[in-house]
């Protein structure tokens, strides 16, 4: 019976010690709908227990389902080499007839928007079609492979004979399409939609077309078939066709009973790869129903549950953490959504930063065009999405292995530093965001439009600042009190001359926020008193720095105008950076590892000169957020919290993003993201500055 999940490495390490014991754990009975009657069975986690140095590990290996022997009742099938479609068909139609939520391709795309020459296959007479106003389809996903393939594609030279009857020979389909094609079949799917045969690869107005409109493509599919295993278009898919399956389920009676093993896929197993890319992962986002085929099972997800070939596989949903479905639940916030997204993205292998770029932002286009009804012009800005712009500013890379550079792919598209676009793809550096409370904005953003902002040398136009606009961000509960501490210390309203009569030494929060809000009955009222909404060309750089070392005809360079203040750098023992003062007390911390900041403080350290010498970084105020407190820190961060006039602390500690800049000319570009405490931030030396982040 094989129930290891583990690959040959860590099998082999484990064997080594010499010494271990399969230990079970039995686990509370499981409700299986396939069971008769709906009675519970119990399940059972088997563990590697071994010795490892003065205490004893334990590896979780796999699991099994236990159950008494009915003479009486019927033997559930197990899972074989071939891929058993009973119950999944069962399950299918059953959210076609019955799952409203799953009736409605995701986002606002519809079958009505799918792009002029839109093509399928026509499994049946074994052809391509142009169907346009088609609302019946299924996608297939799969990974292509590192190779050129001579097998069957779309040219300008081939795609009039594809669409002849018996134009897509079998002999010479790869063979993952080809099982495809024998899935849909077998499900009583007419139409199929793949890449490789519905694009016509050597026709760059075509495939611009199609590729802009994948998102629709595969949000307006009735199901797309996930070909999870594999390493090549040309592999198949298990259990479909000639490909059968290794590992299978297997039943064996004991003392009365009937024990089944789990069927699990094998961890690290290299020829796992669609898990890596980055076009599938938007490619099963934006699906609303999904059948994957694994090495060892197939099982079917759609918007409201789960269900698997192996009917002793009592999984109902996937993880919030690993979940591919495009939102959570009703009240996941969009924000959460792309962060959510943003994080699993960039974990893939990217190969190709056009690519990965315009797939997540197809993702982000679903997840924030209900908020924008589709119309908006400015959805996304390079990568980050506009309403939540001062949220999204807040990524950082999880180890920060790498220098960020500002970037241009081969199309021309820009990765400025200040985007997590500009790290995308590189190892290890997994995007995070901060598990903090957001209140608001302490500076205006400003995206220059170089021929409509500088048509000529001394023009004055006007720019208008994208995240103060009525949709633009939504603060977290409570964010007048804090916004009102931050106007009051002059770290916003300042250059607008706002005044609020209010003292933290006369006034209690509750007075300070029924006077805020009278004045502001909401966040953009008060965002258009306190922030400064326009900038003046003549404000920046002089017009001929400008465009010094920046190309004008492209995007990628935004302006503030925000405080800034020099900090020194604190390496912390494990991990990162202290943020300390002039006085060497910690103030702050940057996010991340930064690791690549970690390796040039020791290199200067050693060498006497550059960053460890001087240690003065230049740090800019982006936003205000609030730090939790625990009852293991409300002691440490006591001093650092604010007190009203009836000695009643603040729920959550106040702190100032930061950004740490370096400076090329006349642009600043991001080196790491950070915080400082309000309390402290108030105290430095700070002045208002204009920035040119590229």
């Amino acid at each position: 019976m094989v129930v290891v999940g583990l690959n040959s490495e860590r099998l082999l390490e484990v064997k080594g010690t010499g010494n271990y014991d399969i230990v079970l754990y039995l686990g509370p009975p499981q409700d299986q709908d396939s069971q008769p009657g709906g009675s519970g069975v119990p399940l059972a986690d088997i563990y590697v227990s071994y010795s490892d140095g003065n205490g004893v590990s334990n590896v979780w290996i796999g699991d099994i389902h236990i159950d008494q022997i009915k003479n009486d009742g019927p033997v559930i099938p197990v899972v074989g080499d071939v891929l058993s479609w009973l119950r999944l068909e069962d399950k299918i139609n059953c959210c076609y007839n019955e799952h409203s939520e799953c009736q409605q391709p995701l986002g606002t795309t519809g079958a009505s928007a799918l792009p002029k020459g839109f093509r399928v296959i026509d499994v049946i007479r074994r052809c391509l079609v142009e169907r346009s106003d088609l609302h019946c389809f299924a996608a297939l996903s799969y990974v292509w492979g590192a190779k050129p393939s001579s097998l069957l594609a779309a040219t300008r030279a081939t795609v009039d004979g594809m669409k002849k009857v018996g134009g897509l020979p079998a002999s010479a389909m790869p063979r993952t399409i080809e099982d495809a094609i024998s899935v849909c079949l077998q499900m009583g799917q007419r139409y199929l939609w793949v890449d490789r045969l519905c694009i016509i690869q050597d026709d760059g107005g075509d495939k611009k077309i199609q590729i802009e409109a994948m998102d629709t493509i595969f949000s307006s599919a009735q199901i797309v078939l996930i070909a999870a295993y594999g390493d090549s278009m040309d592999f198949g898919i298990p259990g479909v066709s000639h490909l059968r399956r290794k590992i299978v389920q297997q039943r064996e009676n004991i003392s009365g009973l009937r024990i089944t093993n789990i069927v699990r896929e094998i961890e690290d197993d290299p020829l796992t790869q669609w898990d890596t890319r980055g076009w599938t992962y938007q490619e099963a986002v934006l699906s609303r129903r999904r059948l994957y085929f694994t090495n060892t099972r197939a099982f079917f997800e759609c918007e409201r549950s789960m269900c698997h070939e192996d009917q002793f596989n009592g999984e109902r949903s996937r993880d919030e953490l690993i979940s591919s479905r495009l939102t959570i639940s009703d009240n996941e916030s969009p924000f959460r959504s792309f962060a959510r997204h943003l994080r699993h993205y960039t974990s893939r292998k990217l190969t190709y930063r056009s690519d990965a770029y315009e797939a997540l932002y197809g993702i982000s286009k679903s997840i924030y065009s209900n908020k924008n009804s589709g119309t908006d012009t400015m959805l996304m800005i390079n990568g980050l999405p506009r309403v939540d712009f001062d949220r999204a500013l807040l990524w950082y890379a999880n180890t920060g292995k790498n220098p960020i550079r500002r970037l241009e792919t081969a199309q021309g598209t820009i990765l400025p530093t200040w985007s997590w676009s500009s790290i995308m793809g590189l190892a290890d550096d997994q995007v995070h965001y901060q598990a903090t409370s957001f209140y608001g904005a302490l500076a205006p953003w400003y995206a220059i439009n170089w021929p409509l902002h500088f048509p000529s040398c001394g023009s004055g136009a006007t720019i208008e600042a994208f995240n103060v606009l009525p949709d633009s961000n939504r603060p977290d509960d409570d964010w007048q009190v804090y916004m009102a501490i931050a106007c009051v210390e002059g770290c916003v309203g300042k250059e607008r001359n706002l005044s609020l009569p209010l003292s933290l030494q006369a006034d209690s929060f509750e007075t300070i926020r029924e006077m805020f809000s009278k004045r502001w009955n909401d966040y953009h009222s008060f965002c258009q008193a306190a922030i400064p909404s326009t900038v003046k060309t003549t404000e920046l750089p002089p017009t001929q720095a400008v465009t010094q070392g920046i190309n004008p005809k492209l995007e990628g360079v935004i302006v503030t105008k925000s405080q800034v203040a020099f900090l020194n750098l604190e390496l912390k023992s494990s991990y990162s950076f202290n943020i300390i003062n002039s006085s060497g007390e910690r103030i702050g911390e940057l996010c991340g590892d930064a690791e690549n900041l970690r390796k040039e403080h020791v290199q200067a350290k050693a060498s006497g000169s550059g960053i460890a010498a001087n240690g003065n970084f230049e740090f800019i105020a982006l936003s205000l957020s609030g730090i939790g407190i625990m009852p293991y820190s409300s002691k440490a961060l006591g001093p650092k919290n604010y007190v009203d006039a009836d000695g009643n602390p603040l729920d959550k500690v106040p702190i100032v993003n930061v950004l740490m800049i370096a400076w090329d000319g006349y642009y600043a570009r991001r080196r790491e993201l950070g915080w400082v405490y309000l309390i402290d931030w108030v105290k430095l030396r700070r002045e208002w500055k204009v920035v040119m982040l590229a």
